[in-house]
């Protein structure tokens, strides 16, 4: 069972120190989150209180609205780079892609881009942030029960990317 839980947190607590604390909340238990401002939802199988709200687990056919995330990238000779900002059809098909991959097809999508600046230890870098709103169609309910779980793209989800939520 997946749980969802909205916490009440200061708007300033962000990025790293949010993994930080869900990875504590969940006592090493794989955990994913996003920063929603002055909260943030953590997504955890482990039991963290009582305040948790339980994913539900589509079918095949089932059509979701969701939210999404991701830091959008290609790997050219092993080097990571990301799509200018304006490149939405890139970002559309990278999502489209994932969607192969993770059990479900996209119906309708739009995305907004920025890079944001990201702190880890004092040091700063920047990593694209895209996100992603529309409606989908599960195709393989297994597989969306698996990226519900584990998460959508494989980069920066220390800092609150990844986390599907429908």
């Amino acid at each position: 069972m997946i749980n969802d839980y909205v916490l009440p947190k200061p708007a300033t607590a962000t990025g790293y120190l949010l993994h930080r604390i869900s990875a504590g909340l969940a006592s090493g238990e794989k955990v994913l989150f996003r920063d929603c401002g002055d909260s943030m939802l953590v997504r955890s199988e482990a039991k963290l209180g009582n305040n948790a709200t339980t994913t539900d687990h589509p079918k095949a056919g089932d059509i979701r609205v969701f939210q999404l995330r991701a830091s959008v990238s290609k790997k050219t000779k092993g080097k990571r780079s990301y799509y200018p900002v304006a490149d939405w059809r890139s970002r559309h098909a990278w999502l489209q892609r994932k969607g192969e991959q993770h059990g479900f097809e996209l119906l309708t999508v739009n995305c907004t881009a920025k890079f944001a600046k990201v702190e880890k230890t004092g040091k700063t870098f920047t990593v694209d942030q895209t996100d992603f709103a529309g409606a989908l169609k599960v195709t393989d309910a297994g597989q969306f029960a698996l990226a519900l779980q584990t998460g959508v793209g494989g980069t920066a989800r220390a800092f609150g990317f990844g986390l599907l939520v429908i």
